[in-house]
């Protein structure tokens, strides 16, 4: 008897050594995902905190926007403005200029209310301009006198329409005199008689504003923008196609937004609702994030130095504690080749010298049963030899039928003929492929043919009905899955009755996927404990053979075809009757 070998270190301590060494490596793995994290907060605090920021700038530029619509609105709300434009719309006036002339002189006054303004202009309903620019100083050069129809402007079109309310145009690109403001942004209002009866529009005041004013609002003016040592933090203005309207570079205006970003940019933005604008904030993400880089590299180079080191010590760990695997699967190969009598070496002294000993006599015993499996396939040819020529030829039983046939046709017995025909499609179908697997139409047909004999057999006592939709017939079956619970019912179930038995096979679909087929009788029925008997596949005095092992087939006919897919249930009742019910998967393929 082997004696077991000595231990010594268990594999599983081998793991343990080495799992503790991969260990550093998910150690480090944790360490990169916290500095990931830290990086991710970082970015959204600062996400926060310049949306704060934006908030107060869209505060701002509103209040900077306020203040000039204030100033419209003191021009619509002036009387003298009113009475002199009244009096230029009127034809009748006959001292026109000198009306154009004091209302100049009222616009070249609130021209230097606020800083920032380029000039104030009114358009009258009647066409006429009066302008007071302050770049040209001059009453007819200025930025409208080249306009022949200005009561076709959008802005002053869009100006009228509105009921209330400025009407503010995004800034825009301006001829310009010894100045380097060279974009400007208009307001405007509809101006309207306060003291007639209706106040459709007399005339419309135009505001002109440099676009420094909205670079003033955002801060875009900010000092300090040449400190190295400074963000590079970019506020600018951006309508709804995303075309830049107002930025610090001037040579930016006009661009889309995408054409001056870069590839490590934070971008966060917000929706002025007052300007139609949205106010956008640029970050260079490097820079902002340059020290943490730095910190993440660096543990980067650790981690790897890590790694490797991690790596070259399991290596060999698990060389040496692999090197008996695999002596052992080099002993598998061989045995999987056909050398059985191989046997594995222990040189170690742990876990897998007892694998390598179970190997070995599990190899001896193979060998052993392999010697009996010889015997007993030598035996089992000797027996199918001799059932082999104890057969009748199926060929020379139909020639007899087929002849017997012949014979009741010449004495013009048909009805032996067609009990003849049945019977010999009968045993085509039994003996021809038993376990194959045939259509539910094919079955069914088989049943016709087995029914009809029995019908003459008992002469017609019963009656048989059939019903299945016609696309359950491609379903597929094995072959003599129905014919004991037919069988049953016909020579259990009928047994006595002289007329009016009913046998009623079914077959329908169940839960999409299953077929099940009712095969029921009005016949004698059975008890209680016969029918645990049937199921349970144990039955027991006089009824122990016959359909109780026909039935003990089919069982086991299910169980080894389908598995737990496959059931099988009776019900029944002494006087009442039996219910077979056959529960069997459809597959893919023969969904209809």
């Amino acid at each position: 008897m082997d004696m077991p070998p000595k231990r010594g270190i268990s594999l599983r301590n081998k793991l343990i050594v080495s799992f503790l060494l991969v260990g550093l490596l998910p150690m480090l793995a944790v360490q990169m995902l916290s500095y990931y994290v830290s990086t991710v907060a970082m970015k959204t605090n600062m996400n926060d905190l310049v949306r704060v920021n934006l908030l107060q700038t869209s505060k701002n530029l509103d209040t900077s926007l306020h203040a000039y619509e204030d100033l419209l609105f003191q021009i619509f709300t002036d009387d003298n403005v009113m009475n002199l434009v009244k009096e230029i719309n009127d034809p009748q006036t006959g001292s026109l200029e000198f009306s154009r002339r004091k209302l100049i002189n009222i616009l070249s006054r609130y021209s230097y209310a606020k800083v920032g303004i380029r000039s104030i202009a009114i358009f009258t309903s009647n066409n006429t301009l009066i302008a007071y620019d302050q770049q040209t100083g001059s009453p007819y050069d200025n930025l409208w006198s080249n306009v022949k129809d200005l009561n076709q402007l959008p802005i002053y079109r869009e100006s009228i329409a509105k009921k209330g309310g400025a009407v503010l145009t995004p800034p825009m690109k301006i001829d310009t005199i010894n100045n380097k403001e060279k974009y400007v942004f208009h307001m405007a209002i509809k101006l309207s008689d306060l003291n007639g009866a209706s106040l459709d529009g007399i005339g419309v005041a135009i505001i002109t504003v440099y676009e420094s004013v909205l670079a003033q609002a955002i801060n875009l003016d900010a000092g300090g923008a040449s400190d190295t040592s400074r963000l590079n933090n970019r506020n600018f203005l951006t309508d709804a196609s995303d075309t830049i309207v107002s930025s610090p570079d001037k040579s930016q205006i006009g661009l889309n937004v995408t054409a001056v970003m870069g590839r490590s940019t934070i971008r966060n933005t917000y929706f002025n609702s007052a300007s139609n604008l949205r106010i956008n904030n640029m970050i260079d993400q490097n820079q902002l994030f340059k020290e943490i880089y730095a910190m993440q590299r660096l543990n980067l180079y650790s981690g790897l130095s890590a790694a490797i080191l991690s790596f070259i010590l399991i290596y060999y760990f698990s060389g040496r504690l692999t090197r008996s695997i695999r002596r052992i699967l080099k002993a598998m190969r061989t045995a999987q080749l056909g050398t059985l009598d191989v046997q594995v070496e222990a040189r170690t002294h742990d876990d897998l010298s007892i694998i390598a000993l179970g190997f070995n006599k599990m190899m001896q015993k193979v060998n052993e049963l392999m010697v009996e499996t010889k015997r007993a396939g030598e035996k089992q040819n000797e027996a199918e030899i001799r059932a082999l020529e104890a057969q009748f030829n199926p060929h020379f039983l139909y020639n007899t039928l087929d002849s017997i046939n012949w014979m009741a046709i010449e004495k013009e017995d048909y009805q032996i003929s067609q009990m003849l025909k049945e019977l010999a499609q009968i045993l085509r179908y039994s003996v021809k492929n038993s376990n194959k697997r045939v259509s539910l139409r094919e079955e069914l047909r088989w049943m016709n043919s087995y029914v009809f004999l029995q019908q003459h057999r008992f002469r017609s006592s019963f009656r048989c009905e059939v019903e299945c939709p016609e696309q359950l017939y491609h379903c597929q079956v094995y072959k003599l899955m129905l014919q004991p619970f037919i069988e049953n019912a016909i020579i259990h179930g009928f047994n006595g009755v002289k007329s009016g038995g009913v046998l009623r096979i079914s077959a329908r679909k169940r839960d999409n996927q299953l077929l099940m087929v009712r095969i029921e009788d009005n016949g004698a029925g059975m008890s209680e404990e016969r029918r645990q008997e049937l199921l349970s596949g144990r039955p027991k005095g006089a009824e122990a053979a016959g359909s109780g092992l026909g039935i003990r087939i089919v069982a086991d006919r299910l169980h080894s075809y389908y598995g737990n897919r496959g059931e099988l249930d009776i019900q029944s009742g002494p006087g009442q009757g039996t219910v077979v019910t056959i529960v069997l998967p459809i597959d893919e393929g023969e969904q209809a």
